[in-house]
């Protein structure tokens, strides 16, 4: 079922309502023409409310369309068949039917719904209710004469409004929050708007944000406010507008990866060039553009020294994963050759750039003008920004490989991707703000025909390699349709956003997976300075250290418990020399702990295994006994270790 779901919440946002667009006109989302509805459900937030999700009757009524969509597409794809039987079978038994609408809740699409909650996990859910009897049964509540039971909420009719609360109390503060002026910051209105003040950096924290919706196309976009200036420093003033050609970019990126290297340890990579000294190196923010129709990617990379890239470029063949790939150094150029599609590309340096793409290319692409939401992002500077139109039905970036067969997982993985037109993103800084804005446009901007033409084009079409001769067939029987310009386009233009979105990814999650795991050490590092105390209190009454040996405590590996914790010891405390030292951890640890002492030294070692990569770090703490206090040293392991 998880597949399911995920379909259904990607085609939930990405699916707009049934109405036509006029053809000639390229699909974009922007504030609803009217906020009546909306602003008449933010009047009944609670007072306390310190989060709120509030969905327009046009958002409500677009997610039934998107919800009989998702349907319709599942019931005629092949490959998508086993996913809608389990949804069907999941739906039975659920509500006793294989195809559920909002009707068959008790719900209706002209009315809009919100969650308001309060501190402690309380707070009122307005819920867009057509007919009463029908949602009680549905919900498996209680129906009464004034109002009704909901699980462990009351549920009444207000002004023509159905609201559930947690408590009954919580009906007298409707009415009374102050939670909706948050949404100023934002600077727009939307179908759905969300409002939380959060405890980031220790204090509350507006965070707003507000989606808008048009056929076949989501924009999100949310402001961060409040924000110290040791965050927001590192980057107002390293923004930059992308390169990207109004009539001749199907995708671009631009991203500031200084701050982020900011601090690389000195990992030896080749030729005697460190990671820390490539990173030293750079000198501005990494840019990429590609043009349309084109397969050609133009990567630029600034540095204020070009030796230690100009050094790594040479020996690029002695690099793994480039050596994989059959890299070569000639001419000045590392060549690589994507594997398995034949997809050529060139590393190289001119003046002060490092450049990605072709030594020499020229190609310019062909004139297709950027979206809306493109042209936006094109001419704001942001700390990192992407985008790119296209589809994968587009020009193909080489030979696909032959299979012998193909996996189910691999047609779906096709199909999902298939529905994708257009991603971009921006992150950018405004004074304390961080402002963010993102969209996500699929095959169900176009019109009705158009779609039901590109459902029938297989997966297994595109590995074929004739998935393209379908899509221009289509392309050229609706020139005016938002398709025809993303075949137009190509395909390598969607290769922008997963391009910068990777960079990021292979920057962000290191450095992420690098502070988790200082935030599981310190567990290792409170756990002995807890233990030196008590050695010491020890001492100081006996003039000695307590003799014996506590085993390991847990005595199972903590990756074998759950979540890769280790589970309360519980007795296991109860072990003599742990007894004597006052020690003891009730709750589940990362690390485990032993002790050895000869009643002159005692040594303490915390073991553990952070990634449950099979390779254990030591953490260990040493007490020697004199004449005064002992004198404690603590160990760490080496840095990478784990």
């Amino acid at each position: 079922m998880r597949t399911a779901t995920l379909l259904m919440v990607i085609g939930a946002l990405a699916i707009g309502c049934k109405k036509k667009p006029a053809e000639g006109v390229e699909n974009a989302t922007g504030a609803p023409a009217s906020t009546v509805e909306i602003d008449a459900l933010w009047a009944l937030a609670p007072e306390g409310a310190t989060i709120a999700i509030v969905a327009s009757p046009r958002a409500v009524a677009m997610a039934e369309h998107a919800w009989l969509d998702i349907r319709t597409l599942l019931a005629s794809a092949p490959e998508l068949m086993p996913v809608n039987m389990m949804l069907g079978n999941e739906l039975q038994q659920m509500f006793g039917k294989p195809d559920v609408a909002l009707a068959d809740l008790g719900l209706t699409p002209t009315k809009g719904g919100a969650f308001f909650v309060t501190p402690g996990g309380g707070g009122i859910a307005i819920i867009p209710v057509g007919d009463r009897d029908k949602f009680v049964a549905a919900a498996h509540g209680t129906k009464g004469t004034d109002s009704d039971s909901v699980g462990k909420a009351t549920c009444k009719t207000i002004s023509g409004t159905y609201i559930c609360a947690s408590a009954e109390d919580v009906f007298a503060k409707i009415g009374k929050s102050t939670l909706k002026a948050s949404l100023d910051a934002v600077g727009t209105r939307g179908d759905i708007e969300v409002v939380a003040n959060v405890p980031l950096l220790g204090t509350p924290t507006p965070i707003a944000g507000v989606v808008q919706l048009a056929r076949g196309t989501v924009t999100a976009r949310a402001v961060v406010s409040g924000l110290p200036t040791a965050i927001t420093s590192r980057y107002s003033g390293a923004q930059i507008k992308p390169r990207a050609p109004a009539d001749t970019t199907a995708g671009f990126g631009v991203i500031n990866l200084a701050p982020l290297l900011a601090g690389m340890p000195a990992v030896p990579l080749v030729g005697g060039v460190s990671l820390a000294d490539l990173a030293g190196s750079l000198d501005g923010p990494v840019t990429l553009h590609i043009s349309p129709a084109s397969s050609e990617i133009d990567l630029r990379i600034p540095v204020k020294d070009i030796g230690p890239a100009s050094t790594l470029i040479a020996h690029c063949a002695e690099i793994p994963p480039l050596a994989a790939a059959g890299a070569t150094f000639e001419g000045g150029a590392c060549h690589v050759t994507v594997p398995s599609i034949g997809y050529a590309l060139d590393i190289f340096i001119d003046g002060k750039e490092i450049r990605i793409g072709k030594k020499g290319g020229t190609a310019a692409g062909v004139a297709v003008p950027m979206t809306a939401f493109g042209t936006e992002l094109a001419a704001t500077a942001s700390a990192f920004a992407f985008w790119g139109r296209g589809t994968l039905y587009g020009q193909a970036l080489g030979q696909m490989p032959k299979l012998p067969s193909i996996p189910a997982e691999v047609l779906m993985g096709i199909r999902g991707l298939s529905l994708l037109n257009e991603l971009g993103g921006s992150v950018r800084v405004d004074g304390d703000k961080i402002k963010v804005a993102v969209a996500l446009r699929t095959l169900w901007s176009n019109p009705d025909d158009v779609v039901a033409q590109l459902a029938k084009v297989s997966p297994e079409t595109f590995l074929a390699g004739t998935a393209g001769d379908a899509a221009k067939a289509i392309a050229e029987g609706a020139p005016s349709s938002p398709f025809a310009a993303d075949y137009k386009a190509g395909t390598s233009g969607l290769m922008a956003p997963m391009a910068v979105v990777g960079m990021l990814a292979a920057v962000a999650i290191p450095a992420f997976m690098d502070y988790m795991n200082k935030g599981k050490k310190t567990e290792a590092s409170l756990m002995l300075l807890r233990l030196a105390k008590a050695t010491k209190a020890y001492y100081a009454e006996h003039a000695e250290f307590p003799i014996g040996d506590a085993p390991l405590t847990p005595a199972t590996p903590c990756c074998q418990g759950t979540n890769g914790k280790c589970d309360p010891a519980g007795a296991a405390w109860q072990q003599e020399l742990w007894t004597k030292l006052d020690f003891q951890i009730d709750e589940p640890t990362r690390f485990q702990y032993r002790v050895h002492s000869d009643g002159k030294t005692l040594e303490a070692e915390a073991i553990g295994d952070l990634d449950c990569d099979g390779i254990s770090i030591t953490y260990k703490m040493h007490a020697t006994g004199g004449a005064g206090n002992p004198v404690v040293t603590f160990d760490e392991p080496p840095p990478g270790s784990d």
